[in-house]
């Protein structure tokens, strides 16, 4: 087994057979060599995502970089790998790596998993096992802290472990609840201690128990009534705090991925918590009070942001953007400053009610960005139920406004099965979408994309008693559906039942569910197999339900129907809402009591007011402990200065010579596009952008290269709308690009004469062939001059493959080879060949894959390739 302590080969086990292999390579912009050997804790934050999700989540993102800064200590990170990879790492027995160190995780003292959705779980025991940590913390043995062979301490963070950490406790030797800016170095100290004094495991989780925002699930036992938690030791609180802390946007910029992510933008968050009360919304409960960022500090953060990123879009991100008062001011402002720099501001979903003529201004840029609106209920009585707090006429001033600034397609979201909901409630959703079509007519023709999500009661919410029925969902689906039907200019997404059934129950579940987590992980039922086969993933969970007995369980803590609740007498209604939950040990900070009241005026629609600006709701949060509302009062709104186009004149075409060698291999074409932009924003140089709607920088790479490939010698012009000299183009770039991307010589060609790809006249590779498969040592020795010889001695070379519409189509490729000869043989039968084969006008050639099939074909056996170098791209003379 290879050795715990020391650096994967990350090479021998990412290379151009695994897919994306660019997505582990780490050493993104904003890295820093990080001391192994002097940091006294060693934490790596393992999202259990592939890296496309995990790299881009903002929480991440802060906390790798506040870790980093805490004196003493390490962060690394590691992300849920593909299936090829996680297949190869099993097959070489080789444990799940972080993307910096490249050191295998059983080396790091802590691996933190973020927990945002209740059926990632699955994901969390997928990543324990490729790191060859026995998923349940009560089998990781009770050694010293400094044994080698101590397995590191497993622990959640994020909103679904916050809400209810028990059906996924037995995996956990703690749990970080609620913000993790100040808890979380906080536990680094506690745990660096223990390592100094030799504690053992057991010892370090009762110092951890007393920090408060740390619950560990092995010190606390259930109590005689079958769901009451109870603490082991009488020092531990009987119900542990969740965490607040200040939100800090200047930890947002810390890395830029090397390949594209989910959210490729910069994202800085300018509010955190929401006090709406929307009856439905757990992080709306959980994130409470709600705390605003100073706007001089958000605007210092995004301008400082785009510089040292380079990315051309940028995000403002809170539960309720439209709820930071200062956002029309901050955005203007913003827009004011970056006017020049063709960059395009997003906002997530935001309150219809709020959205006017400033906040339209401010979002897109050179590029209008979408926009996205949260109605949930599709009348106004089921509104008032839910406490959304928006009315029809709110809804259609704010969709005529976006279309007063030019959107004609506009995304809704709604939910179905929502306490009090009616079939006329359902219908109204339709309906809806016919009214808004209808009277914004007059402003042109309105599209919209419909989402349907199913509604799951969650903890901590007025609605955590509340009964779904799938049977009811899958009934007001097909109601929905038939009257969609006559709706044009409308497109509707329902969520699949099954999938809302399964979070329901693990949501709301306790520590018996941790037996069917496992079944359903070890059954196959990751998180990305719901997209893949859900059938499949189904039945994997409902098996496992079945199979642990729990079927029906969890449905003694629920009211039923919305009719049976409204027939209770307050006092039975008390009496039922007082019971114990599984999560009523963990203290969101907002009083159950009021949860129940809340219910209580639920029933009879009665409308509770924002207290970020209303009178307090006597909710519980506010005090010593998690604070108070801190809104910022709305500054004035500056002048608007009109966006300008980015430069498009064209002074200056550079042609430079480049190699991409060693990792930066594995980046593919359109990624190595992506960095060469933004490297160029990030260096002040004039870059030339192409005119209409979506413009892009000058930007042209001669022929893409194979996955894997390394280049000595490539070539891309660059256009400026400046005259600049040669040399300080490479003064000024080469330093801004990774390592493995090195500027060999620029040149200045005519901005008017042939493009690059016109220029080109030959490719010139190396590359290595030996025998494949199996079997391949028993082959007998192969005459592979002989064969290489009979290629070039072919008077025709046959390609058969299809064309863009998939028809098949041959090619004769022997016009095009001018050598093919041996560098040299080397042992195991392996031939090392150069390859020069003329590139045509629409740059057609003879790639080395295309060698390897003929000399398959000629020789009879498995060839594999690798060592795949293109050593130069020749040019005409200009």
């Amino acid at each position: 087994m290879p050795a715990v302590d020391h650096p994967v080969d990350f090479h021998a086990l990412v290379d151009s057979g695994i897919n994306k292999p660019a997505r582990y390579m780490g050493h993104e912009l904003g890295v820093e060599e990080r001391d192994w050997q002097t940091a006294s804790v060693r934490w790596a934050l393992t999202y259990p995502e592939i890296y496309e999700v995990g790299s881009s989540n903002l929480g991440h993102i802060i906390l790798y970089s506040i870790l980093n800064a805490v004196p003493g200590q390490l962060c690394d990170r590691a992300y849920l790998p593909a299936a090829d990879l996680a297949a190869r790492l099993r097959e070489r027995q080789q444990a799940l790596f972080a993307v910096e160190s490249r050191r295998p995780l059983p080396a790091f003292d802590i691996l933190g998993f973020s927990l945002s959705y209740e059926l990632g779980a699955t994901n969390i025991l997928e990543m324990l096992d490729l790191c060859q940590v026995p998923i349940r913390a009560a089998e990781r043995g009770d050694r010293p802290l400094t044994d080698p062979a101590s397995p590191p301490l497993i622990f959640a963070g994020g909103p679904t472990a916050t809400s209810n950490p028990e059906p996924y406790a037995a995996f956990f030797d703690f749990i970080a609840l609620g913000d993790g800016e100040e808890l979380l170095p906080e536990i680094g100290l506690v745990v660096a201690q223990a390592k100094a004094e030799g504690l053992s495991r057991s010892q370090l989780l009762r110092d951890l128990a007393l920090v408060p925002g740390v619950y560990v699930p092995s010190l606390y036992c259930v109590g005689p009534d079958g769901v009451t938690l109870k603490p082991l030791h009488t020092e531990l609180p009987e119900r542990v705090l969740r965490r607040v802390a200040t939100p800090m946007p200047h930890y947002a910029m810390g890395l830029v991925p090397h390949v594209e992510t989910v959210h490729d933008r910069l994202t800085v968050e300018i509010r955190r918590g929401c006090t709406r009360g929307c009856r439905f919304c757990q992080p709306g409960m959980l994130t409470r009070p709600a705390r605003d960022v100073e706007p001089e500090a958000v605007i210092e953060a995004v301008e400082t942001g785009m510089k040292q990123t380079g990315y051309s879009d940028f995000s403002l991100l809170s539960l309720s953007c439209s709820d930071y008062l200062a956002l029309p001011a901050v955005g203007v402002e913003l827009r004011n400053r970056l006017a020049d720099q063709n960059v395009t501001l997003q906002l997530p979903s935001q309150r219809v009610d709020r959205f006017d003529e400033d906040i339209a201004h401010i979002l897109g840029g050179t590029r209008q960005a979408g926009l996205t609106f949260a109605p949930e209920a599709g009348t106004q009585r089921l509104r008032d139920i839910v406490n959304k707090g928006l009315t029809d006429d709110d809804l259609l001033n704010g969709i005529r406004t976006a279309m007063q600034n030019g959107y004609r397609k506009v995304k809704l979201y709604f939910m179905i099965g929502l306490p009090g909901e009616t079939d006329a409630d359902v219908l109204g959703v339709a309906e809806t979408c016919v009214m808004l079509q209808q009277r914004c007519r007059d402003l042109g023709r309105l599209n919209l994309n419909i989402t349907i999500s199913n509604f799951t009661p969650k903890p901590h919410t007025p609605f955590q008693w509340h009964s779904v029925s799938s049977t009811e969902f899958l009934r007001r689906q097909a109601l929905l559906r038939e009257a969609f039907k006559r709706l044009r200019g409308v497109k509707v997404n329902f969520t699949d039942v099954r999938l809302s059934a399964m979070e329901d129950f693990v949501g709301r579940s306790d520590r018996r569910l941790a037996q069917v987590i496992e079944a359903a992980w070890r059954a196959g039922a990751g998180m990305d197999a719901w997209f893949e086969s859900l059938d499949r993933t189904y039945a994997a969970w409902t098996g496992a339900i079945a199979a642990a007995g729990l079927e029906g369980r969890y449905r003694t803590m629920e009211l039923g129907s919305w009719s049976a609740v409204a027939a209770l007498d307050r006092d039975d209604l008390e009496a039922f809402c007082a019971q114990p939950l599984p999560w009523d040990h963990i203290d969101s900070g907002i009083d159950k009591g009021w949860l129940a009241e809340d219910l209580q005026r639920a029933l009879t629609a009665a409308v509770v007011p924002d207290c970020s600006f209303d009178g307090c709701s006597n909710c519980g949060v506010c005090g010593p402990d998690l604070g108070h509302n801190v809104v910022v009062p709305a500054p004035e709104v500056p002048i608007q200065v009109p966006t300008q186009a980015p430069p498009s004149d064209r002074c200056c075409r550079l042609r430079i010579r480049f190699a991409k060698t060693d990792a930066m291999a594995l980046l593919s074409h359109l990624d190595l596009m992506r960095m060469l932009e933004r490297a160029l924003r990030r260096s002040g140089l004039p870059i030339s952008f192409t005119g209409g709607f979506h413009p892009l920088p000058r930007i042209q790479i001669a022929l893409a290269l194979p996955l894997g490939a390394e280049a000595h010698s490539e070539w891309m012009d660059l256009e400026f709308s400046e005259v600049l000299p040669e040399a300080h183009l490479i003064e000024r770039l080469q330093p801004l690009l990774p390592a493995g991307i090195n500027l060999l010589e620029c040149r200045k060609v005519p901005v008017s004469g042939p493009s690059l790809s016109q220029r080109i006249t030959a490719a010139v590779w190396s590359f290595d062939l030996f025998l494949a498969g199996e079997n391949s040592r028993d082959v007998a020795p192969v005459d592979w001059l002989a064969a290489v010889g009979a290629v070039v001695a072919s008077e025709s070379l046959i390609w058969h493959d299809t064309d863009k519409k998939g028809r098949p189509r041959q090619r004769d490729c022997r016009p095009s080879l001018q050598v093919l000869e041996c560098l040299r043989l080397q042992e195991q039968g392996r031939i090392r060949l150069r390859l020069k084969a003329e590139v045509d006008a629409l740059g057609r050639s003879i790639r080395p894959m295309q060698i390897q099939h003929w000399l398959t074909e000629h020789l009879q056996c498995s060839i594999g390739m690798d060592r795949l170098c293109r050593d130069g791209l020749l040019l005409s003379q200009c």
